[in-house]
C-alpha cells in the first residue's frame, strides 16, 4: 500500500515538469532521436488504431518545460513503448508515494516475497516441530 503523503511534502502533485523530464531522460536512454521516437509512435498508435498524428514539433513542445502543451494520456504508454522504458509513468505515482517496475524489477521484487515467505515458512515448520516434539 503507497504511503500517504504528510501535509508538507517536498513532491508536488502537479506532475507535469516531472513528466517532461523524465520523458528527456527515457528519449536519451533509448539512444533513439526524437524524430525516431515520434516515427515510433505514430506507427505504434496506428497499431492501436489511436487516430493521432505525432509530428517532431509536437513532441517537442510535449517535451519543453516552458510549454503548457503536454502530451495526452492515451499516447503516454505510446511513448513508453517507443522508447523502451516506464520512467515517465513515475511523475504520476511518486507523488502517492508508488513506483513504477518494468518486468525485470517486477520478477526480483517476487523473488523478495518468495523469499521472505520462505523464511516465515521455516519459522512455523520449527515451531511446529518443537511443539510436536514437547508433546512425545
Amino acid at each position: 500500500m503507497a504511503e500517504q503523503l504528510g501535509l508538507f511534502s517536498q513532491m508536488s502533485l502537479n506532475p507535469m515538469p516531472e513528466l517532461k523530464r523524465l520523458m528527456r531522460a527515457a528519449i536519451k536512454s533509448s539512444g533513439l532521436s526524437r524524430a525516431e521516437v515520434a516515427a515510433m509512435m505514430n506507427d505504434l498508435a496506428e497499431v492501436e488504431g489511436i487516430a493521432r498524428e505525432v509530428s517532431l514539433d509536437c513532441l517537442n513542445s510535449w517535451l519543453k518545460n516552458e510549454d503548457n502543451r503536454h502530451i495526452p494520456m492515451e499516447l503516454l504508454a505510446i511513448f513508453c513503448k517507443a522508447v523502451g522504458s516506464v520512467m515517465p509513468f513515475q511523475a504520476f505515482l511518486l507523488p502517492l508515494g508508488a513506483l513504477a517496475v518494468d518486468g525485470k524489477e517486477l520478477a526480483a521484487l517476487e523473488l523478495g516475497r518468495a523469499v521472505i515467505m520462505k523464511k516465515q515458512a521455516r519459522r512455523i515448520e520449527k515451531m511446529a516441530m518443537l511443539k510436536l516434539n514437547m508433546e512425545d
